[in-house]
């Protein structure tokens, strides 16, 4: 069963059902596996997996379905688990965390979209220029400095060979994988690439500066790093539910 036609042969009805339990689980997901990491004594990382179900919904059930599912998600958790001031703006990028994948899954299902899998060469490169010009990175005396502090080379080492292993996971994956079937690796990878960088990335990152009015160049390299980890992370937890999510929702 293809996701939007799904929608195109359920009733509207089904439809709510099935958003509903998107948000339900989106709220399971917030209250159980959620982890604030402080920066600069703010809650300005926050670790969960709430946002594969408002992805899921997009993809599965449209990208209308998906913003609905994020918005209503985000404001029920936070009447029930509450993790700070409430914000509109978070509220937005949720949203659009549905609403995305499923408007780039309408515009990618069926065709044979190339490439795709440098994308992520190209987030790498984008995130190197935010960091050059929100001055989060720089050198002075023959070292890397954040925010005016020397930083060790080993981690300098180590996040030059994450962001390397980020540019080349898709590549690898797509030339391992059977790019077949209405849920293709590539086309996955890329729309939560792109959903992650416009969300937490840029809009989240811009939100949490303007709401505690911390500068972007504290926020923003840790957030960059995190979804280095959590676009592949989300990705393969994604196309594994894919298989078995329209099944489920008959």
């Amino acid at each position: 069963m293809k996701s939007n036609a799904f929608v195109g042969s359920a009733t509207r009805t089904r439809v709510v059902v099935n958003c509903g339990l998107f948000i339900a689980l989106s709220i399971v997901l917030k209250i159980l596996f959620e982890v604030y990491i402080p920066l600069g004594g703010f809650p300005s990382l926050r670790l969960n997996l709430t946002a594969l179900p408002i992805m899921l919904s997009g993809i599965v059930l449209g990208p209308f379905a998906g913003f609905a599912v994020g918005f209503i998600s985000d404001i029920l958790c936070f009447i029930i688990k509450p993790g700070g001031p409430f914000f509109i703006g978070f509220t937005l990028a949720s949203a659009l965390t549905g609403f995305i994948p499923g408007f780039l899954y309408m515009m990618l299902k069926k065709k044979d979209v190339k490439f795709l899998e440098w994308f992520n060469l190209g987030f790498v490169a984008l995130a190197m220029i935010l960091l050059a010009i929100t001055g989060s990175f720089s050198f002075a005396d023959g070292q890397v400095m954040y925010a005016g502090t020397p930083v060790n080379l080993v981690f300098v080492v180590l996040f030059a060979l994450l962001m390397l292993a980020f540019a080349i996971f898709p590549v690898v994956v797509v030339k391992k994988m059977k790019l077949d079937g209405d849920y293709r690796v590539d086309h996955i990878l890329f729309m939560v690439s792109v959903t992650q960088l416009i969300t937490s990335i840029i809009l989240n990152t811009i939100f949490l500066s303007v709401l505690y009015g911390q500068a972007v160049a504290v926020i923003l390299p840790a957030r960059i790093v995190t979804n280095f980890f959590l676009i592949p992370v989300y990705t393969v937890i994604l196309i594994s539910l894919l298989k078995m999510l329209p099944k489920f929702l008959k």
